[in-house]
């Protein structure tokens, strides 16, 4: 099944093309064959950068990770692969709040052209990609307001000068985003995590924004695709890759939705 693909032009200042996608949610070499679909819109699309809000990985138990490895080499022929860590990509346990698979992030993160930012910055021709990593336990108990102020306060009170791009998976409490302290050098925020609210395409002009059902308790959610304006910030949700991921039982459902490119020009 094609991608949906969406077109956001915000400014002609930096003439770069930068493609969004998230929520991948690999789990084994079953889904191969559809992210090489993916990787192919892409590569018709000419990015600059391939930027991928979170979810890289379904959770800590997947197999076949050389294909993963090797699918992110080959996207990283096409142009430079900047990734956002999300909720999927960590789990709990006793020694740490949260962990992840560091040997194969690590893997990922040493491919050239490829910049796995776990909380660090990377840049480049004047560009800041910020890569932020929402703790775990914010995910876990239940993506507070206070919790994200509080967080995103602490770990960033500033940014440099340049066009600054923050990658945060979960863009649940977006409208907060202008009572952090960097707000007014944020120019862009990208993020996935709803899943497009598994609106169908034909629903999501008469919903504007909500969706049917999110990671969050409750229906019909803010937030859950398309862009906004807070203020000076832009902020762009990707409906995801992975709808179901067919790990889950209801996966087998995921052929009823498309996945999505966004392109994005700056």
């Amino acid at each position: 099944m094609k991608a949906n693909n969406k077109y956001y032009t915000l400014s002609n200042t930096y003439n770069k093309r930068i493609v969004l996608i998230s929520d991948i949610h690999y789990f084994n070499k079953k889904i191969v064959p559809h992210l090489y679909k993916i990787l192919d819109e892409i590569k018709k699309i000419k990015p600059n950068y391939i930027c991928i809000a979170g979810d890289i990985v379904d959770d800590k138990n997947i197999k076949d990770q050389e294909y993963l490895v090797k699918w992110f080499k080959d996207l990283a022929s096409i142009s430079k692969v900047i990734i956002g860590l999300g909720n999927h990509d960590f789990y709990y346990n006793h020694e740490a709040e949260s962990s992840y698979d560091k040997k194969l992030f690590d893997c990922i993160d040493k491919v050239k052209n490829v910049y796995v930012l776990d909380n660090r910055v990377y840049s480049n021709n004047g560009i800041n990609f910020i890569g932020v990593t929402l703790p775990n336990d914010y995910y876990d108990n239940g993506e507070f307001k206070d919790d994200f102020i509080y967080f995103m306060n602490k770990k960033y009170p500033y940014l440099s000068s340049g066009y600054n791009i923050m990658l945060i998976h979960s863009p649940y409490n977006i409208n907060s985003i202008k009572d952090i302290k960097c707000h007014k050098n944020l120019d862009l925020v990208l993020s996935g995590h709803m899943h497009g609210g598994l609106t169908f395409e034909f629903l999501k002009k008469v919903l504007r924004g909500r969706g049917l059902v999110t990671p969050q308790k409750g229906i019909l959610k803010k937030h859950c695709y398309g862009k906004y304006k807070i203020d000076n910030t832009n902020i762009i949700i990707s409906s995801g890759v992975t709808k179901l991921s067919k790990s889950h039982k209801i996966g087998i459902l995921g052929f009823l939705y498309k996945s999505e490119i966004t392109v994005i020009d700056i």
